[in-house]
């Protein structure tokens, strides 16, 4: 555990310098689409973009959105930022120093600005009567270095406007990931061409950058041993929401915000039921490290489990070894299906096994999607070099004395595909 934290302080530092995007990505999809832009206000985007996760947007779910990243096709690597004076004076300001970010800043309803007329910046005026500390004298600089021009907006649509003009999108095709960003530029008779991009942000996150990678390692380490540290204590009595609670607790010791874990097929925390001995289960457990998702799962036995268990969690982790010798770029999802049924046919299993490929990295299911009747679907993607890929192989069959299952997240290589944390055996014996 000393050895994960220990790298924290090289990730934070990373993500004060840099978003992590993968730009060479960014651009190559932007093409692809024929957009010239991307104006982003939801906040996973956002930190995907700058690496900086609105705050307010926590207690705000449901509202639209006030902060915005902007990036242009033509001058990649330079950004614009759309956020409240107020805002950018207490959270993005601190630990920053980004030449590569331009802001544009907007007062709020009752912002002191309003009474102000003239003074972008009047919050927290220093009085003088001693020194500035080291984060009020960043911060102050951090504010005197905007742009007059840019830091005095009286609304969040007028800094946007303005932003964009600034950036140079102003007459482009530009997509966005909110519907307010296009409300924006259809009041102000936006004359480009506006563009729904969700799926098209989803693509670029798809391909992860050196920094991304180095998260999802971190990320995924962490998650697995906050797994294997919760599977150590089941035993006869554990109930399922000790276990969850006890992940919970594995994972912050460990850095990362725990999402979920899944208890013999129970993903309620709510559930109370109990563990029996000779019971088999499986631990499926998500968290995350500064937005970026671990995946991880294993097969418990509680003493001596039955024999149709057994069975189960052998095919499970034949068949989840059989895909992983064959993970590389250009196989599809589809593919990897086939190659676990086939793997479980031919070793002679009868195990009904559903094999789902998915993309993990800022979401545990991180990939765009396809329209099916105004519903997602998750579309039959070829894999690519630089993908973070999971491959849930969990038995389906009832009647066999439990559950069984395992999961490990791999990063795919130019040639094939490496786990991105330590290995660990399918099947864990209490």
């Amino acid at each position: 555990m000393t050895g994960l934290l220990s790298t924290d302080e090289a990730l934070y530092a990373a993500l004060e310098r840099e978003g992590p995007m993968n730009l060479a990505r960014a651009a190559e999809v932007m093409e692809r689409h024929g957009l010239d832009g991307l104006v982003l206000g939801q906040p996973v985007n956002v930190f995907h973009a700058l690496g900086h996760w609105p705050a307010i947007a926590r207690t705000r779910i449901g509202q639209p959105p006030g902060v915005f990243a902007l990036l242009t096709r033509e001058r990649l690597g330079e950004w614009g930022l759309v956020t409240s004076r107020f805002l950018y004076y207490y959270t993005w300001a601190d630990g920053r120093q980004r030449g590569d970010v331009q802001p544009w800043l907007y007062g709020e309803l009752g912002d002191a600005g309003d009474l102000e007329p003239g003074n972008p910046f009047p919050m927290c005026p220093d009085s003088g009567e001693v020194a500035l500390s080291a984060l009020e004298r960043h911060r102050a600089d951090a504010l005197a270095m905007v742009d007059p021009g840019r830091g005095d907006f009286r609304d969040v649509g007028a800094a946007l406007v303005n932003a964009m003009k600034g950036m140079g999108l102003w007459r482009g095709r530009v997509g966005f990931d909110d519907p307010v960003i296009a409300a924006v530029m259809a009041r102000h008779e936006y004359p480009g061409a506006a563009v729904p991009a969700d799926n098209i942000v989803r693509e670029i996150r798809l391909i992860k950058s050196p920094l991304e990678q180095a998260l999802m390692a971190r990320a995924a380490e962490a998650n697995a041993q906050a797994v294997i540290a919760a599977a150590q204590t089941a035993r006869a009595g554990a109930r399922h929401c000790e276990l969850q609670a006890l992940f919970r607790a594995e994972a912050a010791k460990r850095g990362n915000t725990s999402v979920f874990l899944n208890v013999d097929r129970v993903s309620s925390d709510l559930s109370r039921a109990e563990l029996a001995d000779g019971q088999t289960l499986f631990l499926d457990g998500v968290s995350h490290f500064l937005h970026y998702h671990g995946d991880f799962a294993r097969t418990l036995f509680i003493g001596d489990p039955p024999k149709s268990a057994r069975r189960a969690a052998e095919a499970s982790g034949l068949a989840w070894r059989a895909i992983r010798e064959k993970l590389k770029p250009g196989l599809r999802y589809s593919e990897i299906v086939e190659i676990g049924q086939k793997a479980v046919r031919c070793a002679g299993f009868e195990t009904q096994i559903g094999f789902g490929p998915h993309s993990v990295g800022l979401a545990h299911t991180d990939e765009p999607g396809e329209d099916h009747g105004g519903f997602w679907r998750k579309p039959d993607l070829v894999l690519e070099a630089g993908m973070v890929l999971s491959v849930d192989c969990p038995v389906l069959d009832t009647g066999i004395g439990g559950s069984a299952h395992c999961e490990d997240l791999m990063l795919i290589t130019q040639d094939g595909a490496q786990c991105i944390h330590s290995e660990h055996e399918t099947v864990i014996v209490i």
